[in-house]
């Protein structure tokens, strides 16, 4: 029998194998947070950067190939349909779902926007910004954006009036209630580096500047602004931000075999404890 015969009558099987690379890039975030043997609050960790970045690349992963999976679902309705199986209708959002992001993709739309508009698909509403996960989706986004596209002119805090130029404030500041930035222990002199009035760079101890909030942020800098996040406490909130917003977002797909599909490529991985 020829090839082509052979071929006409079995189809070309959709999704034989997909390694989804979602489930990898989250695994190296949780594996670097794990390799942190210090106290929770101990600065100057590499792998803490690490985990940052990979874990918001493993949702940037997540939402392109949830996309993936809503156009190989819809695939199978279709082959299934030619074939003359009366398989159950995928919900009219999977197909909604994977337009709309690949509009988005196609625009350069940044990740929380995306987010945002899967969010707008699913439920008809936007994501509360100031409650979980989305507030910590977008604490991380804004760190790990800090990390590889950090610009010159940033804010920075301010101590006894004066910019802080190690410790920028988009970060600090949505980190610090948190509770998870190195923390000085007792008789530890923390080093800030400050402008004086002639725009000359200062380095002075954190004890000789006045009136320095016995509480404030900058009552714990130690040197340049990664060393304060690099302990294990930002590694593992960054994971957890992390699988709490796949999460979230896999629980709300309607009842689907696009949800299906998502649930055996990503629930696994992303439902790493801490």
């Amino acid at each position: 029998m020829a090839a082509h015969s052979i071929t006409a009558m079995c189809p070309s099987p959709i999704l034989t194998f997909w390694p989804a690379n979602a489930p990898t890039l989250f695994s190296v975030a949780v594996n670097s947070a794990k390799r942190i043997a210090d106290a929770f609050r101990v600065g100057g960790h590499d792998e803490a950067l690490v985990s940052v970045v990979f874990a918001a690349a493993s949702l940037e992963a997540f939402l392109s190939e949830s996309a993936y999976l809503a156009e190989v679902s819809l695939q199978r309705e279709s082959r299934d349909q030619r074939l003359g199986h009366h398989a159950g209708a995928e919900p009219a959002i999977v197909s909604v779902f994977e337009q709309v992001m690949e509009e988005a993709e196609e625009s350069r739309v940044q990740i929380q926007s995306k987010f945002q508009l899967a969010h707008l698909v699913l439920t008809g509403k936007a994501y509360d910004k100031g409650s979980p996960p989305y507030q910590d989706f977008s604490d991380l986004m804004a760190v790990r954006n800090l990390l590889m596209h950090g610009k010159a002119n940033e804010k920075f805090l301010t101590v006894d009036g004066k910019p802080s130029v190690l410790n920028p404030a988009t970060v600090i500041e949505r980190l610090t209630s948190k509770n998870i930035l190195h923390e000085a222990s007792p008789g530890e002199r923390g080093f800030l580096t400050v402008l004086g009035d002639t725009a000359m760079t200062d380095l002075v101890y954190l004890d000789e500047i006045d009136n320095v909030p016995q509480k404030s942020p900058a009552s714990g800098m130690m040197a340049r602004w990664t060393f304060v996040i690099g302990t294990k406490a930002v590694a593992e909130w960054a994971c957890s931000a992390a699988a709490q917003m796949a999460t979230d977002f896999m629980e709300k797909a309607p009842i689907s075999k696009w949800k299906h599909l998502m649930g055996e490529h990503f629930r696994k991985a992303f439902s790493t404890p801490f």
